[in-house]
Parts: structure tokens; sequence; C-alpha cells
């Protein structure tokens, strides 16, 4: 067992100066939550939660699991043509073979790659972000129709009431979508009244742990309105930049300003996000308000002029500048391999795989029966 420590047991140090000793708190975290929310119930007359699955139960209602799955990508059409022409010269791999094989329209979010989840042959790529979220609140997901498939190979595989999920197709009044930040705008009339908003992307290797992790260590703290699970790795392409008392003040990504915020290694996000919706609907209607132009898009100062998008990394960074954002850095540099193009697959299929057996680990500790 864990030894106990004053530091690593405290939730809001975690959270804050006691970042760096979050990761090898992994496995625990949920509990320590759960004491710490226990103890503010005690405090306000309230029974205290009984364990992690009636604090889920209760907060499940309350959330809504927001999946981007609109659209392919550039590079991953750019892929899929690589391997047609592959195919077309005798020199394809089993891999070109598949995506030969995948219609191109498709989002890339339903090609199959091995299942790590079921067992079975193969799953599409989206399961595993839906398979983190599962359970945690009503399923929104932002798409660009495929709503069929997406049932058919997603969702009903993983075994999702498909009773419980709403879609809504981003509008892309010039062409292409515009941004992640955009789409959640969109989607505001389904999730603007729930309490909490968890985001996370059809392509990533998302980890039910982190995001179990995530809302909880939300819900048990004050005077905060975004939570960032983060992963510390060498050199990473966008980092967070932290205060002295571990609270994030800046974010260097290549549609924001800056690219280099921190030294060989720093924290950086992996695609999950937890918010207090009040506050996202806040910040979104806020870029959407002053920031949006008739005609062309959204011109954001700081983002690339000629993408004219809106990213969830704008709210990120609104939030950051009111400290009113923390990270939690508990997540697997695994979890940051995402499948943008084909020649990323067998690296996503090593992530999950990691991923999901990690998150099988202490399953009843943490609460992660609850829809596994």
């Amino acid at each position: 067992m864990r030894p106990r420590n004053a530091l690593t047991d405290s939730l809001p140090a975690l959270l804050g100066t006691a970042h760096a000793a979050a990761f090898a708190a992994r496995d625990s975290i949920a509990r320590i939550a759960l004491e710490a929310r226990n103890e503010g119930r005690r405090a306000s007359g309230l029974p205290p939660f009984p364990g992690i699955e009636a604090w889920l139960a209760e907060l499940a209602p309350r959330t809504v699991c927001l999946t981007l799955l609109a659209g392919s990508g550039s590079r991953w059409q750019k892929s899929l043509e690589a391997a047609r022409v592959r195919v077309a010269a005798g020199s394809a791999s089993p891999l070109d073979e598949v995506a030969a094989a995948f219609d191109p329209a498709k989002p890339r979010g339903l090609f199959p790659v091995r299942d790590y989840l079921k067992g079975g042959r193969s799953i599409a790529i989206a399961a595993y972000a839906l398979a983190a979220v599962r359970g945690l609140g009503r399923h929104v997901i932002v798409v660009r129709g495929w709503e069929d498939g997406i049932d058919a190979e997603v969702l009903a595989p993983l075994g999702l009431d498909l009773k419980s999920r709403l879609y809504r197709s981003q509008e892309a009044p010039f062409g292409k979508p515009l941004g992640h930040g955009d789409a959640a705008w969109q989607a505001r009339s389904l999730w603007s009244k729930a309490d909490y908003v968890i985001t996370n992307f059809g392509g990533d290797a998302s980890s039910r742990k982190t995001a179990i992790a995530s809302l909880l260590a939300l819900d048990a703290s004050e005077g905060i309105e975004l939570l960032i699970p983060a992963a510390l790795i060498p050199s990473p392409a966008y980092p967070i930049a932290l205060d002295e008392a571990g609270v994030p003040r800046g974010f260097g990504h290549a549609k924001l300003q800056g690219h280099g915020l921190g030294g060989s290694s720093a924290y950086t996000n992996v695609g999950v996000r937890v918010y207090r919706a009040a506050s996202l609907l806040e910040k979104a209607n806020f870029f959407r308000a002053e920031h949006w132009v008739e005609g062309s898009g959204y011109a954001i100062p700081g983002n690339d002029p000629a993408g004219h998008e809106f990213a969830l990394d704008n709210v990120d960074a609104a939030l950051a500048a009111e400290g009113r954002a923390r990270i939690l850095a508990v997540s697997m540099g695994e979890e940051l391999r995402p499948a943008k193009s084909l020649e990323e697959v067998p690296a996503f299929e090593e992530a999950v795989a990691a991923v999901v057996a990690d998150d099988r680990k202490n399953r009843g500790e943490r609460g992660g029966g609850r829809g596994d």
C-alpha cells in the first residue's frame, strides 16, 4: 500500500505546489478527491458519499461528455491517398490494404484498429475516446455526418444506449470547420445546463482513469473552473507554463501565441479537459461575440490569421489568465499519441494497449467499474 503523506494526500496541493507528486498518486487520486469531497459534505451537514461509485452516480446526471468527432483532417486524407498509391504500385503493407479499402469520406474515428477493449479483431479508433467517458454523463458527439456509422461502429460495440447520446453537426460556413472551440459553441444548447463538461477528441488514446480523476478532482475543489489533465514529457510541442504556485499561466500552441514556453521537459495537455459548464459557456460566448467576423470567421489575437479558428485552447488561456484553471499532472505519455495520420496508427495501437491496461488496475479503488 502506498504510504500516506500529508502533502501528496492533499488535493489542493496536488493541483498546485505539489503537482510534481500527482503522477505517483495516479491510482489514488479518485480516493483523495473523495476524502476531500466528503470533508466538504460533512462541513455542510450532508452525508458523505459511501464510495466513488455513489459519487459518480450523483455526478452523471449533471455532466455532459462532449466528444469531438467532426472531420478527418488534411494529414489523414493525405496519408490515405499515399496508401492507395502504394497499393496500386504493389508495395503495400497490410495497413495500407486496410486503408485503401476505407472510405476516405468517413471520419478517421471510424478507421478500424486493434481492439484492446473487448478483445475482438478490430474496433473503431473513436471507441477509445468514448469508452474513456462512458457512463460519466450524457454523451454529446460533434460530427459532420456519419451518425449511423458512429452508432453502429463505435457506440453499439461499447454497449452504449443509443438513446443516451445526442449528435450535433458542426457547421462549416466557409468550407471547413473553424476549430473545436467553435464546435463547443455550436453545441452549447446541448451542454449549457449541465454543471460539468468533459471534452475529448475522437482520435485520441484517452484514459478513463484520467477522465474520472479529473472530474472528481474538479467537483471536490472550490474556485477552479477548468481542470487540465497533463503529462510531463520531453520537449512538448504545446507546453503549459506554470507559476511558482503550480498554477497554469500560459500555453505554447501552434494556434496561440508562442511555441516554446518550457525547457527540455514540460507539462502538456493530453486532449481531455473538464470545465464547469457555466465558465465554458461564458468564454465561448465571449470569443464568439468579440472575435467573430461575418464573412470570414474568427479573428482572435494570437491565433493563426489564415485559419480563422476558435480553439478550446483560447478558452483555457482566458481562464488560466484569470487564475481559474489548474492542471492535474496524472496523465501517461501514451495519452499523447493520437492517430492523425495512417503512419501514426501503429503507435496509437501501442498507446491504447498501455492506457487500457493501466485503466484496469485498481478498478475498485478508483470507481473505474462504472461502465467498464
